[in-house]
């Protein structure tokens, strides 16, 4: 049964000022055991999720009504208004209906992209370890309840308010609720009824990042109640990030917007200097107005964005910002980790090579004493087991237990009274124990730091410096363990300054993780696309330059370069050599963040990789941050992209998955505008040489809603084979000169030859109605068309498969039936002023959809020249 304070008075009770035991009464649980899962389903049905961060998403009646926003909704509303006031009930019905059109488009657009990015949330998921009936387990931390027993290691976001029952050099930053820099060391002892968010040094907050040391807490509070909670519930929704990209798509609308103004305002004066009848013109420009600015081109965005960063997230690479889906595609440099993201991650133990010959067993059994690994389904045989924990020593438990020795085993006869994760800065874990010969401080990681610091004589210091130096050069990780006797102050706390001095060094362990299959691919094909990687560990120089070796990175002279060395290069010595480094060994966070520095400096587009709490300000200051999906909360937090696999064939395929975004966003801004260019050089031609206009306003919104909007949405679907070859030769700007020389050219190519085709028919002597219907009917499917050609702004179309892209072939079949429909229905024939054309003239059409293809292709050809 659930304690009534649990319901009650819970929010209002001051836990940090309780006793432990009392908490635990309180909230009906036990400190070691935590609740049985069955009373954990009915607290998570009577409180709900731990979900703090409230769902922004919109209803679709906001999305729907949001289209009224729209300068193009507005200019159409108030055409539609005028054409009612003089009368034109038949050009208001279809205005009005255009209007109905595009809002449904639009709510179409950005309702499947709110889809899109709602479905991305589903992958990233915070993890937490709890205790339930006894056993530690990792599950989704919506899931915890109040009574909930959770452990806290470093790098763990807080996810959910809670009495701390333990803490072993624990200290939580706290900024995100107190504004305060530093950490605040926490403690299991109760404070004041009436202290500060500050002061409550007995508790953790939801939000809060662990940035060193282990703890244990009973939640109390979870979702809105938490401290974080109940600020979360004072913001109001903040409003979707707009991306670079689409403040420059809105700059130049505007710019684009006010020429066109002026140019349908000249084109109006000159058709009434002309002759032609006010309502005409009017109408016309009108027409041109709403077909000339592509207002709907933010919109569009937001679905190419949107299902590219979808397709990341399938290909194992969760895009967090959208602003990333845009960077990705201008990398240039890809500093990469090496375990986990070219090695699979799984290694295993391969050598163990004590002082003494005789004591491997006892070697084993000190390394695994500084492990922390959960293994969820003990009883199961160790080849089978589910474990959590980093990826060393998950692989260490596994084989040791495959030796006959597990971790239980080892930790028998000692009590382990504190111990101090692994961090990047030290690279190694301490654990202080006490055993049957008094207090002992074991040390697992990194051998060449134990020995430097060991009572090893120099000469079997060298001895074993070279042992070492082999193993790793042969692509092996080697750690050591090393202990020392100690004489603990009655608390049993770490005595720091005894550190690192007058050692025993007691052996070594070498692993062997292989790489991964098709990471060497991988690296070729990032390679042949200009962008150039380099490999950053904290691994002996020796596997760092094996694995190297085997991905296929050059490992030339002056390619490798070892931290120690690094640390002695002042800046300006260090960047002479930055264009030929392609491995840096036994890196620290420092290391790495001048690096990344250094090369952004150089003006490199960085993507960095990392994992780790101490990776985090790297990965933030990288232009793309990537963090690992199995790393820290912290660093997934700060990143752009989170590798679901850990693997640098992700990495590889969501920058291939940048680059065909921006690709495709290239390919609609020419699409859309080369029409825009079209349509005011053949109305204001054909003005300027005294001729009849070639189209009306109805004819001219009807073509412009088939030819912009159903080829815009389907380039969002385009894919142009190896995405990495899509060089984006614009630097980082909107427009590169490519664009700017084919919006023009087949603006003035289509409209001139049109225009002249018109003026020729005329004199010649053919009916003015079959005229303008032939120029109709070749306007509107050429228009179509022309996204067969856009498919690629480089390549010919005899290039590639011009029909491969079935969203974009149904989008042109629908919009060539639906200019049938106008040409040949006689309920639209009357409605748009079209006639029937025999088969010569469709055969003329057909001739003229040809030629303008060829003239775009004429195009990409000359600027290739």
């Amino acid at each position: 049964m659930i304690p009534e304070i649990v319901t009650n008075d819970r929010k209002q009770r001051p836990f940090g000022a309780m006793p432990i035991l009392a908490v635990a009464v309180a909230l009906g649980t036990d400190p070691e055991s935590g609740l049985s899962e069955e009373e954990a389903k009915k607290r998570l049905t009577l409180f709900g999720p731990n979900v703090i961060e409230a769902q922004r998403k919109l209803s679709s009646l906001s999305i729907l009504l949001n289209q009224g926003k729209s300068p193009l909704i507005l200019i159409l509303i108030f055409a539609g208004i005028l054409t009612l006031v003089i009368a034109h009930y038949r050009d208001a019905l279809f205005i009005f209906a255009a209007v109905l059109v595009n809002a449904t488009l639009g709510f179409y657009q950005e309702h499947k992209a709110e889809r899109a990015l709602a479905e991305l949330k589903t992958y990233l998921k915070q993890r937490s370890r709890v205790i339930r009936a006894g056993r530690e387990r990792e599950i989704d931390a919506t899931a915890l309840v109040p009574g909930d027993c959770i452990r806290l290691a470093q790098g763990d976001r807080v996810p959910a308010d809670g009495r701390l029952v333990f803490a072993n050099d624990l200290q939580i930053d706290e900024a995100i609720l107190t504004g305060e820099a530093l950490p605040a060391v926490k403690s299991i002892v109760s404070v004041g009824a009436g202290a500060a968010l500050g002061d409550q040094r007995s508790m953790a907050f939801a939000g809060t990042l662990v940035t060193q040391g282990v703890g244990t807490a009973l939640v109390c509070h979870t979702d809105f109640s938490t401290e974080l909670g109940k600020i979360a519930a004072l913001v109001a929704a903040a409003e979707r990030e707009t991306t670079p990209l689409e403040k420059a798509i809105a700059r130049f609308s505007v710019r684009a917007g006010l020429l066109v103004a002026i140019l349908t305002i000249l084109i109006f004066n000159i058709g009434i200097l002309k002759g032609f009848p006010l309502v005409d013109m009017f109408l016309t420009s009108i027409a041109i107005a709403v077909a000339a600015v592509p207002e709907g081109l933010p919109v569009a965005l937001t679905v190419i964005l949107a299902v590219g960063v979808v397709r990341m997230a399938r290909r194992k690479g969760v895009v967090r910002k959208l602003i990333a889906a845009e960077a990705l595609g201008n990398a240039t440099m890809i500093v990469t980790d090496k375990t986990g993201t070219l090695t699979a991650a799984k290694m295993e133990l391969g050598k163990i090579l004590p002082m003494n010959a005789e004591d491997e067993h006892e070697l084993l059994k000190l390394a695994l004493i500084n492990t922390t690994v959960l293994i969820e389904n003990q009883n199961d045989p160790p080849a089978e087991w589910r474990m959590s924990g980093r990826l060393l020593e998950m692989a260490l438990v596994r084989s040791a237990a495959l030796r006959g020795l597990t971790p239980e085993m080892a930790k028998r006869n000692i009590a382990i009274m504190h111990s101090l994760p692994f961090n990047a800065v030290n690279k190694y874990s301490i654990s202080l124990v006490r055993g049957m010969e008094g207090h002992e401080l074991v040390f697992f990681g990194a051998p060449d730091v134990f020995i430097h610091h060991s009572t090893l004589d120099p000469a079997e210091q060298k001895r074993m410096l070279t042992v070492i130096h082999a193993h790793a050069g042969s692509g092996e990780l080697v750690l050591g363990v090393a202990t020392k006797k100690i004489e603990p102050k009655k608390d049993f706390s770490f005595v720091h300054d005894a550190g690192l001095s007058h050692l025993t060094f007691r052996g070594l362990l070498t692993l062997r993780d292989h790489v991964r299959p098709g990471v060497r691919e991988a690296l070729l094909r990032v390679t042949r696309a200009g962008i150039r990687t380099m490999i950053m560990t904290g691994d002996h120089r020796g596997t760092a330059e094996a694995v190297a070796k085997e991905v296929g990175i050059p490992v030339h002279r002056g390619a490798l370069l070892d931290a120690a060395e690094l640390r002695t290069l002042s800046d300006g010595e260090l960047e002479k050599r930055l264009p030929h480094l392609r491995v840096i060994s036994r890196v620290s966070p420092v290391d790495k963040m001048r690096l990344v520095q250094l090369l952004q400096k150089h003006g490199e587009v960085v993507a960095m990789t990392g994992d780790g709490v101490n990776d985090a300000p790297s990965i933030q200051k990288a232009d793309i941050g990537i963090a690992m999906g199995s790393g820290t909360e912290v660093a997934r937090n700060v990143a752009d992209l989170v590798l679901l696999d850990d693997n640098f064939e992700t990495i590889t395929a969501a920058v291939e998955e940048g680059r065909q975004i921006m690709h495709n966003v290239r390919k609609v801004i020419v699409y859309l505008l080369s029409g825009v260019t079209d349509e005011l050089f053949l109305i204001g031609g054909a003005l300027m040489l005294g001729l009849a206009l070639p189209l009306n306003a109805l004819q001219i919104l009807y073509v412009n809603f088939f030819s912009d909007s159903l080829p815009a949405i389907a380039f969002a679907f385009e894919r142009d084979g190896d995405g990495l070859l899509c060089r984006n030769t614009a630097h980082g700007r909107l427009f590169d000169p490519l664009m700017k020389f084919l919006i023009l050219f087949i603006g003035l190519s289509t409209s001139a030859l049109l225009l002249v085709l018109y003026w020729f028919l005329l004199r010649a002597g053919f009916p003015e109605d079959v005229v303008k219907t032939f120029i109709f009917a070749s306007f509107g499917s050429y228009g179509l068309l022309l996204a067969f050609s856009v498919k690629s702004l480089r390549r010919s179309i005899f290039r590639y498969a011009p029909f491969s892209n079935r969203y974009l072939t149904v989008g042109v079949g629908i919009g060539l039936a639906l200019m049938g429909a106008a040409i040949y229905a006689p309920p639209l024939q009357s409605f748009f002023g079209t006639v029937s054309l025999s088969l010569p003239w469709l055969g003329g059409v057909l001739v003229i959809g040809v030629v303008n293809i060829m003239l775009v292709e004429l195009g990409k050809w000359l600027f290739r020249r």
